[in-house]
């Protein structure tokens, strides 16, 4: 193949349950025929189905909260790949081996394209859609390879992030930060717990600190549910109400994860088993 013609070949990574409509093909097709010089497109990640109160905070999490990350990224300039739905010009993969060993193989893959001046960018008006899963067990053991995976790229790429002429300082600041959340998510977590039972046990005199902590944190959630709603076109205000009240248990479902990919990084222990993905009947929402 000649280089010219690497140039109008779009490569699409899919997961064996990924599921995407004609139009978002169309509009993926779109990006890279008018912009010459993009190199890698991530697609918006919904999911197929949403069946259980886990599901829908999955699909939250990436419909809404994912959504709002990859658009700042967009304007600083160093959109991720985010594991399903994302697609590469051909010719722009100059490496014999684009991917390293990290766990988190798609944010690893587009560091190495940031730090080598290549474009990306996210398109949130185009969706992939994928299974969600509806057990808590996987779920912990899925988000535990991930955030594994997260610390491969932080010891092997954040220096490296730091000195790269290719990417400027506000998405340096940003890169750091989401490598170092399993630090930051474990601390924080530890202590807004801690806060929260002392104050559960002593809330005579200190109900008004509890008052203030859901105070900050039920008007966030309402923002991010508020955009899943637009972006999902759901109309089940009742859930969606009770999923602002209950966000923070998803959260700390997070904590006994990041435990586990610390024990197996330290321990040094990189065997995971992927996911299992049933095939399922129905297959995603109309997207606008």
């Amino acid at each position: 193949m000649e280089s010219r013609d690497r140039d109008h070949w779009i490569c699409g990574v899919l997961d064996a349950d990924a599921y995407m409509a004609e139009e978002s093909y169309q509009k993926v097709i779109q990006y890279f025929a008018q912009d010459e010089k993009l190199d890698l497109l991530q697609t918006r990640v919904g999911m197929l189905e949403t069946r259980n109160w886990l599901q829908i905070m999955q699909d939250i999490e990436f419909t809404g909260i994912n959504d709002l990350i990859q658009n700042t990224r967009n304007r600083l300039g160093n959109a991720a790949a985010s594991g399903n739905g994302q697609f590469i010009r051909v010719s722009s993969v100059t490496a014999q081996r684009p991917w390293g060993n990290a766990l988190l193989e798609d944010f690893e893959f587009s560091t190495r394209f940031l730090m080598e001046g290549k474009k990306t960018l996210y398109a949130g008006d185009a969706v992939v859609y994928q299974e969600a899963i509806d057990k808590l067990r996987p779920f912990i053991k899925q988000r535990a390879r991930w955030t594994q995976g997260g610390l491969d790229c932080l010891f092997g790429y954040w220096s490296r992030v730091l000195r790269s002429p290719f990417i400027n300082l506000p998405a340096k600041a940003e890169m750091t930060f989401y490598m170092l959340i399993p630090f930051v998510t474990l601390f924080t977590g530890i202590a807004s717990l801690a806060v929260f039972v002392f104050t559960l046990v002593n809330f005579d005199d200190y109900w008004r600190l509890l008052a203030v902590i859901e105070g900050i944190n039920l008007p966030f959630n309402a923002y991010i549910i508020v955009q899943y709603q637009r972006a999902s076109h759901t109309r089940q205000y009742g859930l969606l109400v009770w999923t602002v009240i209950t966000f923070a248990i998803y959260n700390y479902l997070l904590y006994p994860a990041i435990v586990i990919a610390f024990f197996k990084k330290i321990s040094g222990r990189t065997n995971w088993v992927k996911t299992t993905h049933g095939i399922k009947r129905k297959i995603g929402r109309k997207v606008s």
